[in-house]
């Protein structure tokens, strides 16, 4: 079944909007590296590693989405 045909202004616009997106998680990410690098418990630390992980998979979701369906 093909997929229906999406205008470019569209795909535009949705790019735009995922690249707000990405640029939050970026933030994010920065924003746990920094909390990472002042905690001392060990648990803690790896509670950031994990959120960082997953930020880090989210980001690469989003941009392999932009990539595929927003064709640029």
């Amino acid at each position: 079944m093909a997929e229906a045909r999406i205008e470019r202004a569209k795909k535009n616009q949705m790019r735009a909007q995922l690249e707000k997106i990405l640029e939050s998680y970026r933030q994010l990410g920065e924003q746990m590296s920094l909390y990472e690098n002042e905690t001392e418990v060990g648990e803690y630390v790896k509670f950031w590693q994990e959120l960082k992980a997953g930020n880090r998979q989210s980001i690469e979701r989003i941009s392999r989405y932009m990539v595929m369906k927003c064709n640029r």
